[in-house]
């Protein structure tokens, strides 16, 4: 048995080792170098150029228990735009998407396949994916 500093020692490294240990098993689901990534993308004036459509998960699509296949929908058609525009922005902004999906953890029984959603165009895309990041930032941030 422990006494005297050796017990107050272990104590105290247990009550500041332990929180730390167990906060790197907790997913991260804050991404704010997504947000501002996006909104870099709204201004940037090659790929409000593009004549492509994309299809365009909604806020109520990620509302309705289905976060992860919303914010995957959104990594691949990311992937799409990345190969319209050629755009190295871009692609960092799939992994990043992809990145934050994985961790978040869900049935995908319920949830719309990606190609169920409507088409919309750049701008609108992008919009509607920034308004979900920060819905999701201001829940888990």
């Amino acid at each position: 048995m422990l006494r005297g500093r050796p017990t107050l020692a272990s104590v105290l490294l247990c009550c500041i080792c332990l929180p730390v240990l167990t906060q790197g098993n907790k997913p991260k689901l804050c991404s704010l170098d997504s947000i501002t990534r996006v909104n870099k993308l709204i201004n940037d004036k090659d790929l409000k150029l593009l004549d492509c459509m994309l299809y365009t998960p909604t806020t109520g699509d990620y509302k309705q228990n289905c976060p992860r296949s919303t914010l995957d929908c959104f990594a691949d058609e990311v992937n799409v735009l990345f190969e319209e525009s050629n755009n190295n922005k871009v692609a960092r902004l799939r992994g990043m998407l992809k990145t934050l999906a994985g961790h978040i953890d869900q049935s995908e029984s319920e949830c719309l396949q990606c190609e169920s959603h409507k088409e919309e165009k750049v701008e609108k895309f992008l919009s509607d994916l920034l308004e979900i990041l920060k819905q999701n930032n201001s829940e888990h941030c």
